[in-house]
């Protein structure tokens, strides 16, 4: 119960946007900013993997948790099990003989209070693959807060849609809340996903780094369409809170 609350704290931060009638991250303009370099080869634990590829969910494979009053189911899981390494920007046979390919991902960053995203909203393109977003360079040190956005063109007629985020933060406490999912633990949140994008995006906010603890991991991004599961992925960090981390990012 106790792991149950503190990870329902964690995604209270996603949902802080759901009643604005801001625009949030969908604004007319952006500062756009292409990264072409091949990501690097990342470790994906075998059971994120297994999400990924849309196979069956059992009770071994990791557990579930449900979320009181949100209607979505928390996967959570210990980094264990065996790893499968990502090649950036390649093909590869997935289960069943489909074929994997690793695709484009954008992320956006669009400041709710001024001063907070520096360029005030920021598209940034990642390659196939996706990439690293250093959130040192653009995010200030003000106090306030800012929307993220994402837009995974393959989700489009896609047939089955699927969104993990794996946690590389530490839990903190701040105030009465223990905020954080913890190391290397996984989150399926591809309802509450779809229905923030749909809004303004997720908001997160600068105050004592909250935004690392809800943001600091990698969230990948499957889709499935015929014989094929596209899959992206971005890791965020942030270089000037290294010790927020589970390990130097």
């Amino acid at each position: 119960m106790k792991k149950f609350v503190q990870i329902f704290s964690l995604w209270m931060f996603f949902l802080l946007g759901a009643c604005t009638k801001e625009p949030g991250y969908h604004v007319e303009h952006y500062k756009e900013i292409k990264i072409e370099d091949i990501p690097a080869d990342i470790k994906v634990p075998s059971k994120v993997w297994d999400l990924l590829e849309f196979k069956p969910v059992t009770a071994e494979s990791h557990e579930e948790k449900k979320a009181e009053g949100h209607g979505e189911a928390k996967a959570e899981g210990e980094h264990g099990g065996g790893e499968e390494k990502k090649e950036g920007g390649e093909k590869k046979e997935g289960a069943g003989g489909k074929d994997i390919v690793f695709s484009e991902l954008s992320v956006f960053l669009v400041e709710k209070n001024d001063d907070i995203v520096k360029g005030e909203a920021v598209k940034i393109s990642l390659p196939k693959g996706g990439g690293e977003i250093d959130l040192a360079q653009y995010i200030t040190t003000n106090k306030g807060s800012f929307y993220v956005g994402f837009d995974f063109p393959q989700f489009t007629e896609s047939t089955a849609q699927k969104v993990v985020f794996l946690s590389k933060t530490r839990k903190r406490r701040i105030d009465d809340k223990v905020l954080g999912a913890g190391c290397n633990q996984f989150l399926d949140i591809t309802t509450t996903y779809t229905k923030e994008m749909a809004k303004a995006g997720l908001k997160v906010n600068t105050v004592r780094e909250r935004y690392i603890t809800v943001l600091g991991g990698t969230f990948f991004f499957s889709a499935q369409k015929a014989g094929t599961t596209y899959i992206s992925q971005v890791t965020f960090k942030d270089s000037r809170y290294q010790n927020l981390f589970c390990e130097v990012p």
